[in-house]
């Protein structure tokens, strides 16, 4: 009996490599059409800036040569911001953050600076080339303030230190934050970098923490963003498109903007209202 099993073992393996197991399937995928990327941050004190750019097919080929740009900067459009019963214009002059902060380029530059009061409502109007529009709105919501910044040294080992950052929340509404903390630079990679919500707390008092890898000398910068909803379900759905790319199991996940219009656009138009504290490690 166990030689028949052994037999038969032996022709179902002889006829699976018999068989062609690398043809090739061919998929025919819907055309895509593109769309118009809006990326607006209202930041307190700096120019009205937004970056209008067009999306890509998962399977375009991105060629980073001198005509990247052309392809992907969309330009040609009219572009205002309404606040406080006046209207600026932002011109299609490029812009950039530079190091020490991180790398952005706006293609759109105002000749006005953000106010910070907060409750001030704005209202974006884009008219593109080709007559579509892009509309959004967003409003500037109060600082929240860190409230201070520890250093704790190890018990264990005396040459290590984590820090410890307390934020008070308003426990009277909810809120959306964002908390990021780079070492060294604001344009290293961030070491946290994460959404939260005060709905989840018991506690009017937020506390973020480090591990124990700091040493003596280290440079650590707290940022603490308070973000709107609508600021907080984009940048989540992002990181959930970003994390369904790395997975060809996942389905597809779509990105939650704030902007609508004729256009069929995605993006955000938000404030980003924050306070940062540097910490230099000492004892």
């Amino acid at each position: 009996m166990n030689s028949l099993k052994y037999i038969a073992f032996s022709l179902g393996l002889t006829f699976f490599a018999a068989c062609d197991l690398e043809q090739e399937v061919v998929i025919d995928l819907p055309e895509y059409s593109n769309q118009p990327i809006v990326e607006c941050y209202l930041e307190p004190g700096k120019p009205f800036r937004l970056t209008l750019t067009r999306s890509y097919s998962f399977f375009d080929p991105l060629g980073l040569d001198s005509s990247f740009f052309d392809k992907t900067l969309l330009n040609g459009a009219t572009v205002t911001i309404a606040y406080n019963g006046q209207v600026d214009t932002l011109y299609n002059n490029p812009s950039f953050d530079l190091p020490p902060l991180p790398i952005r380029l706006y293609n759109y530059t105002g000749l006005n600076t953000v106010p910070a009061t907060p409750g001030v409502e704005y209202t974006l109007g884009i008219t593109l080339p080709d007559g579509g529009t892009i509309g959004g709105k967003t409003v500037m919501l109060p600082l929240v303030p860190i409230d201070s910044v520890l250093v704790e040294w190890s018990d264990t080992d005396d040459t290590l230190a984590r820090v410890l950052t307390y934020v008070t929340d308003d426990m009277t509404q909810v809120n959306y934050y964002r908390r990021m903390l780079n070492y060294s630079t604001l344009d290293s990679f961030p070491r946290q970098n994460f959404l939260v919500t005060d709905r989840i707390s018991t506690s009017e008092v937020f506390a973020f923490g480090t591990g124990y890898q700091l040493t003596e000398g280290d440079t650590v910068i707290n940022s603490f963003f308070h973000i709107t909803k609508d600021y907080y379900d984009f940048y989540e759905s992002v990181q959930r498109a970003v994390s369904g790319n790395r997975n060809p199991f996942a389905q597809p996940s779509p990105i939650i903007g704030n902007v609508q219009g004729t256009a069929n656009p995605l993006g955000i138009f938000t404030c980003l209202v924050y306070d940062r504290d540097t910490t230099i490690i000492q004892r």
